[in-house]
């Protein structure tokens, strides 16, 4: 077993009603790392700006550098923010739990300023919504039972995982990121290009959290052709996961498909099986 495949952590817990809270309290304290991205960071076209980067050491979300080295990171196992220097050093800490997203906003536009950071133009709006939870109604952050916030975090490290080991293989591909809009961890690589030189194909490759397509999380392959086709559903189907086509251009490998799986070392092949097999098709297929 290589040295990624024994890294992976067995994912134990089936999807539920607490642990889809857990997640989408995680998914709602990250956008206090994409509201800096998007209002104290330059804007770039890909909106990278906002995107943040999974650490497996310490399961946490980090955002990107600020003007002057500040960062900040997200804790996912129990949603404290720290005000990172340039050297990754914890400068401050705000704890979450027990507050609204109003009053985590209000301390870390203070903790900011504190630092010298000009805050003027910094404010609790963003360019996407997501969905709606108790938060927006004044709820405080609430850490219920931590394991749920832990297994969550083991997903995330998961994908990280397996995720990065398929982009190294495609010279081209993006590196791998969490995106706050849908909070999936992704990348996506170029297949080919126009006679323009622009990218005229791409495949995407990412774990996403429940929507309405998939009730639970979920690994993904998408893919992206700017010439329609030929029969796109008649893909040959894959051994773990299933093709979404036509409704989708892609294939999903369902949480409670890698959960059926009891050891490490079988979640891992399963998800390698996926994307390995998904990604071989689909380069056929997009020749």
């Amino acid at each position: 077993m290589s040295k990624l495949k024994t890294k992976w952590r067995p994912e134990t817990i089936p999807f539920n009603k607490e642990m889809k809270d857990a997640l989408e309290q995680q998914h709602h304290a990250a956008q206090f790392l994409a509201l800096v991205g998007h209002h104290l960071i330059p804007q770039k076209t890909d909106d990278s700006n906002t995107n943040m980067q999974y650490i497996s050491d310490n399961d946490t979300l980090s955002g990107n550098s600020l003007p002057g080295g500040y960062r900040l990171a997200l804790q996912l196992t129990d949603l404290n923010i720290n005000i990172l220097d340039k050297d990754d050093e914890v400068l401050e800490e705000i704890v979450s739990a027990g507050k609204s997203k109003q009053e985590v906003f209000t301390e870390l536009k203070q903790k900011l300023s504190g630092f010298g950071v000009d805050v003027t133009k910094f404010k609790e709006v963003l360019h996407y919504e997501i969905p709606e939870h108790g938060l927006d109604k004044g709820a405080p952050f609430s850490i219920k039972n931590k394991r749920y916030y832990i297994e969550n975090s083991i997903h995330r490290h998961n994908a990280e995982i397996i995720i990065n080991e398929i982009a190294a293989d495609f010279d081209q591909s993006e590196p791998v990121r969490v995106w706050p809009h849908h909070f999936d961890t992704g990348t996506f690589i170029p297949v080919s290009r126009n006679e323009k030189g622009e990218v005229s194909q791409t495949i995407g490759a990412g774990w996403a959290i429940n929507d309405s397509m998939i009730n639970e999380p979920y690994f993904y392959l998408s893919f992206w052709s700017q010439k329609p086709l030929e029969n796109p559903g008649d893909i040959p189907p894959l051994k773990s996961g299933r093709w979404m086509m036509p409704d989708w251009n892609g294939a999903v490998l369902k949480l409670s498909e890698i959960t059926r799986e009891e050891t490490a070392e079988k979640q891992y092949q399963l998800a390698e099986s996926f994307y390995k097999q998904g990604i071989e098709l689909l380069l056929q297929k997009l020749k």
